[in-house]
């Protein structure tokens, strides 16, 4: 079931484009959007959740283009989930989560569903952990009953075992997720399908397990080997991508290039329900399979 659908996307800020031509759905099971800073992942979300509006293309809800849905029902579909800092530091628990909510005696019950202690409801943000803080931001989402959560990098600013115990209730939950991230583990655990994003682009798609175990495009393949590791060397600075309508966008930084990477590359299918916009996947695919160099997988 498709909750929500972006068909050819573009998306930015004053003469900015951030997000070029992007079309994914938003299914069960959980989707992904992996890349670094400035990628266009955030942006992407905004607009998912209807606070962007779309230079060109079209965002469907319900079979519908969202400009024109119902935003009441709109809204409680479909919920932030922000960082801890997003809470107001001023205002008790209890208000964070009982601002959406007709029935204030149900922020107890919300807590004990995200493992919280309901007498921490008249606490201040300052007053509790990191974890704590996230636990509630992820409550306050909640209490409207929405089918979807759209969560960027919420476990960002967590330490290890704390980012553990987030992710065990995120997993428990019925609600379907969009997840924006650069943690590839997070993203390996919460989301069935993902998609990589590079320069405001898609540049790969498919199963998220297949996805991390077996890259298509150098750019997923550099985002997997980058995770730090025992021994390892640290990934080389980043190159700014080449002006928009130059060939391939990650071609200053790929090992794989070649003179037809001049010409930018469609997004096309290199396997069962896997497509990727890179004119040597095939290369890279048996580069892997080769068990070669720096393919195998990390993290």
């Amino acid at each position: 079931m498709t909750i929500l659908r972006a068909d050819a996307l573009t998306l930015g800020y004053g003469r900015s484009t951030v997000v070029h031509d992007v079309s994914l759905a938003i299914t069960e099971g959980g989707v992904g959007l992996i890349g670094e800073s400035g990628s266009g992942k955030t942006t992407l979300a905004r607009a998912f959740l209807g606070l962007l509006r779309p230079r060109q293309g079209t965002i469907w809800y319900g079979g519908q283009d969202l400009r024109k849905a119902d935003m009441r029902a709109f809204r409680r579909d479909v919920q932030p989930v922000f960082q801890a800092e997003s809470l107001n530091p001023r205002r008790s628990v209890a208000a964070s989560i009982a601002e959406a909510l007709t029935d204030k005696t149900r922020v107890g019950d919300l807590l004990q569903q995200v493992g919280l202690d309901p007498s921490l409801a008249a606490r201040r943000p300052h007053e509790l952990s990191g974890g704590q803080r996230q636990r509630v931001v992820i409550a306050r989402a909640l209490a409207v009953g929405p089918r979807l959560l759209i969560l960027d990098e919420p476990t960002s600013a967590l330490d290890v075992t704390v980012q553990a115990k987030v992710l065990d209730l995120l997993a428990g939950l019925a609600t379907e997720r969009l997840l924006i991230t650069h943690n590839l583990a997070v993203v390996d655990r919460l989301c069935r399908t993902s998609h990589v994003l590079f320069a405001g682009r898609v540049v790969e798609s498919g199963p998220t397990g297949e996805l991390l175990e077996n890259p298509a495009h150098p750019y997923t393949l550099a985002l997997r080997d980058a995770v730090p590791k025992l021994g390892g060397t640290p990934p080389e600075p980043g190159i700014s991508a080449p002006p928009a309508g130059t060939g391939c966008a990650f071609r200053l930084r790929c090992p794989l290039a070649v003179p037809e990477c001049e010409r930018a590359p469609e997004l096309r299918q290199v396997g069962e329900g896997r497509v990727a916009a890179c004119h040597r996947a095939e290369a890279v695919l048996a580069g892997n399979n080769d068990g070669g160099g720096s393919l195998g997988r990390h993290g």
